[in-house]
């Protein structure tokens, strides 16, 4: 599970790897790791923020889902279960700590010194675990570019000469909800993906791929418009990226025109 994480301690957005969640509801939490000047580390962040009970913010959004390797299987363990470990980090428990349900790897689960550190609200150096780390940015699918930074934005730009002459051919959005067979709902947008794909008279075919998607704002141009581009902008904030349909200056949620903001965002260019 791939997130963007809001580190209100020092109030900056990062993006990292899930590697636990402890229990669920108000008192979730989660493991990822940050990366410092000092060594990369292991930490619980709150799920939910608390600072004011009728207007819950969620502290860790989504990117994607889906696991990056399937040689790793998550464990469940809840307090349910007649299981020695949870009996063990009982102790930890007062009224600041509270452990009744992980999910998660099982080398988590099993190191009771490691789990019993982060319950305590500690740091732990990712160092002695370097061989159990999951880099997502090994898992990047071959034959993609990611824009993270604004060198990767200004290469995007200068592959599809800045979408000149470029026109949207299609879009795709999946949402992650659905019925199942047994007519049970799945209301929870769990993927949020948007595909765009654009033809350009300048370069191949354009296609984009928009992760943990926050915001579509789709404008069809009417019969007496012209619907190719001119140009386009992209931007990066908070770790959220922002595309536009024409040149802006800075990101803009008023424009009037075709744009999305996401988490995360992929692309490639495509033989017609």
């Amino acid at each position: 599970m791939y997130v963007r994480v809001f580190d209100k301690q020092h109030n900056t957005y990062f993006k990292s790897e899930v590697y636990a969640v402890i229990n669920s509801g108000w008192y979730e939490k989660r493991l990822v790791v940050v990366s410092s000047d000092c060594g990369s580390y292991f930490k619980l962040f709150d799920y939910i923020d608390k600072s004011d009970p009728k207007k819950p913010i969620v502290l860790i959004n989504s990117i994607t889902t889906n696991g990056f390797s399937p040689d790793y299987e998550w464990a469940y363990h809840s307090s349910n279960d007649l299981d020695k470990n949870l009996a063990e980090y009982a102790a930890l428990s007062d009224d600041n700590i509270y452990f009744f349900e992980f999910r998660g790897y099982s080398w988590i689960y099993q190191d009771n010194s490691l789990l019993s550190e982060l319950l305590k609200g500690g740091m732990v150096s990712v160092k002695k675990y370097e061989n159990q780390i999951i880099a997502s940015k090994f898992y990047q699918l071959e034959g993609w570019n990611y824009i993270e930074k604004q060198q990767d934005i200004n290469f995007l730009f200068e592959q599809t000469h800045r979408f000149h002459d470029s026109i949207l051919k299609d879009l795709n959005y999946v949402s992650g909800g659905y019925v199942n067979d047994k007519n049970q709902m799945h209301c929870t947008d769990s993927i949020r993906q948007v595909t765009m794909r654009f033809d350009s008279q300048w370069c191949d075919s354009i296609e984009m791929i928009f992760e943990g998607v926050t915001t579509l704002n789709l404008r069809p141009h009417t019969d007496n418009e012209s619907s190719y581009l001119y140009d386009a902008s992209l931007f990066i904030q908070d770790e959220t990226v922002f595309f536009f349909d024409s040149h802006i200056d800075g990101i803009d949620k008023s424009y009037d025109g075709t744009w999305i903001g996401a988490y995360w965002l992929r692309w490639r260019l495509m033989v017609r």
